[in-house]
Formats: structure tokens, sequence, C-alpha cells
């Protein structure tokens, strides 16, 4: 492309962010230098380099130069870029293990630079070709993840446990243990961190933003002390849909334990929540079939397992399989008894009073209901 590459240099395609990352997962496990933002140009490098390799069109002698658009990064703040970029090139990638004496310390980035391309500011980042295996999946054990939600996370810690994180949810493991000393020397802490800082500073920021941006509860406890000194955590990972699962199988175990007519009152309660026509509420409270769906679908509106939908009576009207059905001709006497709106052909469950119900949960268990 330009006079001062030599012949062995490939260089990445026009960048095009890919959806989904693939790193080696000794990549994930290494200690790292890198800011928060310098942390998302390695993240957007390793986007390039990584779908590169799952393309089979990396050359495994030839050094590798990619391009970085500023807008990539940032809108406005291009001198934040440009330092960011001035650092990345003295920063390391950090191997070290004690036990077998080992250590390997890497600066990935032996030249870093700007240019402008068809009028757009971008970095360059040259890798020599030895080092692009430690940014590019080659073989069985990388870590998968959303680069979307890893450049909107805005702490380097949350970065990397998102990282450690995604590592063992792709092998489909929802518990992992690590040493504390371990685990913070990964997240180059700083020396002299006791473990209150570590927590307050790490791992909780980490856990806060992991919950409101990828919707990840992470949790952790004690699983080795020594005297009152904790050397081990163990994790825990749920998702926030392994949650709502979870919740609609609470629901579901709590209607199925209930007398029928206790199920028909709960049912009416419920239909508070939604817009649907006397008719309606008459059809699912008396037909077994329709109180099941109907139950099912709450459960997975209440717990948010359907957050994309938005007109919820809608959803359940079609769920029901009635949202084609006619109101059913009934006769005068029947009309009279409905002139007052709230009137039903059956029984109306007790009334809800104080907003309306959010779960089965919440109902039964004699929570006040609300719209929060």
């Amino acid at each position: 492309m330009e006079a001062h590459q030599v012949a062995d240099d490939q260089l990445a395609p026009v960048f095009t962010k890919r959806p989904t990352n693939y790193q080696p997962n000794l990549f994930t496990e290494s200690k790292q230098e890198f800011t928060e933002l310098e942390k998302k140009i390695v993240v957007l490098v390793v986007n390039q380099i990584g779908h590169l390799a799952l393309k089979g069109e990396l050359r495994p002698t030839a050094n590798v130069i990619v391009s970085i658009p500023f807008s990539s990064l940032t809108r406005n703040h291009h001198q934040q870029i440009a330092e960011a970029a001035e650092s990345l090139q003295s920063k390391r990638l950090i191997y070290r293990d004690d036990v077998k004496n080992r250590f390997d310390f890497i600066t990935p980035f032996p030249r870093v630079r700007s240019e402008t391309v068809d009028g757009q500011r971008v970095i360059e980042l040259t890798m020599f070709a030895d080092m692009v295996p430690h940014f590019a999946e080659l073989g069985q054990r990388y870590t998968k993840y959303d680069i979307d939600v890893m450049l909107s996370l805005s702490s380097v810690y949350a970065q990397r446990i998102f990282e450690i994180v995604s590592m063992f949810q792709n092998r489909r493991q929802l518990q992992f243990t690590y040493e504390v000393e371990q685990l913070m020397t990964i997240l180059n802490c700083p020396k002299g961190y006791s473990f209150y800082d570590f927590k307050k500073n790490a791992l909780m920021v980490a856990q806060r933003e992991l919950e409101q941006k990828a919707d990840i509860l992470l949790e952790w406890k004690p699983s080795k002390k020594e005297g009152k000194r904790i050397i081990e955590l163990t994790f825990f990972i749920r998702t926030a849909r392994q949650l709502a699962v979870e919740a609609i199988e609470v629901d579901r175990r709590i209607i199925n334990e209930m007398p029928l007519h206790e199920a028909v009152a709960t049912a009416w309660r419920l239909m508070a929540n939604y817009k649907l026509k006397n008719w309606q509420k008459d059809l699912i409270a008396s037909e077994h079939s329709y109180l099941e769906i109907f139950f099912r679908v709450d459960a997975e509106l209440a717990n948010g397992l359907r957050p994309k939908v938005k007109n919820h009576t809608a959803y359940l009207v079609k769920s029901l399989g009635i949202d084609q059905t006619k109101a059913p001709k009934i006769s005068k006497v029947l009309k009279r008894k409905q002139t007052n709106p709230q009137q039903s052909v059956l029984p109306l469950g007790p009334e809800v009073r104080g907003g309306t119900a959010k779960s089965i949960g919440s109902i039964i268990n004699g929570i006040p209901f609300s719209d929060k």
C-alpha cells in the first residue's frame, strides 16, 4: 500500500468491525498493562486479526499491519486517542509461571502511528509475525465475546473480567476458581493492594458494569482462607436469561400446586395487567388449556424473557391463538348484566388495588403490586 512497507508485511483488509471477537485463552489470562482506552484499541486489533485467522488468511511469516479508525473509538476526543496510541507502543503482555520458573515479556506493537486514509484518521499498528499468535485464535482453546459489550465497558477491570467470564462461559462452565494473588496479577492491580481495595475497585466495579451492560450477574465467595486472609475465590456466573427462567419455573410450581379455584382467582388478578376484553378474560378463565398458556406467557413477560415484545396484550392474545377470534354472541339478559364494564360472565377474582401485579410470586406472597 505504501512505500515504507516491506515485502513480507501483510496489510489487514479495510476495517470492518465484526460482531464477535475470538482470542486465545492464553491472551485472556495474561497480565496486560493496558489502560481502558488502550484496551479498546487492542480489542479492535484482536477483532481484525481474529477474523483473518478464522478465514485462514494469516501468513505465518508475515508481519501484520492493522488500521483502526479514530471514529470507531470516539467521535470527538481525538487527542485522547493519540495519547493512548503513543503510550500503547510501550505496553506489555506478561506471561509468568513462577512454579515452572518461566516468564515471557512481550511488547506487541513495535510501531504505532497515525495516518489519514480516504480522508479518515486512523491508528496504524504493526505487529511482528511471531506476536500474531498471541492475538489470533489458531486452535481449540479460545475466548469468544460480543465486541459491542466489550467496547461499552468503561473500566479496564470490567473489560478484563468480562474476558475471563466469557472464557468460562464458552466452556459452558458457570463456576470457576482463582487464587486472589493470581487474579490480581492478571488484572494488573497496583502493588500493595489489599483484598478490600481489590474487592472495592476491581471486583465490585466489574460486577456492576457486567450486570448493567452485559446482563451477566457475577457473584463470588471465599473458597480458601489462611486465618482471616482470603487466598482463593470461587466465582458464579448467571445471566439475566437464566434468572428469568428460574423465576418462571418458580411461578410454574406455585400455579401447579394451587387448587383450580385459586388458580382462576390468580389469573383474574394478573389479567388486570393487560387490556383484554371481558369475553377474552372469560375465555381464559374458563378453559384449562388457555389458563396454562396464560400463566406461561405472563411469567415470561413479567420476568423479562421477552424484552423485544412492546405490546404485551397483543402478544398474549396471539400466543393464546385467539387473535382472530370474535366476541361470542350473548343474550340480551347477559348484555344488560354487562353494562358495567367491570362485570364479566364468570365471577371476577379478588379486586386488585394499588397498581398492577408484576409476577405470580408477588401475588402469592402478598407483596404490594407495583409498576416498578
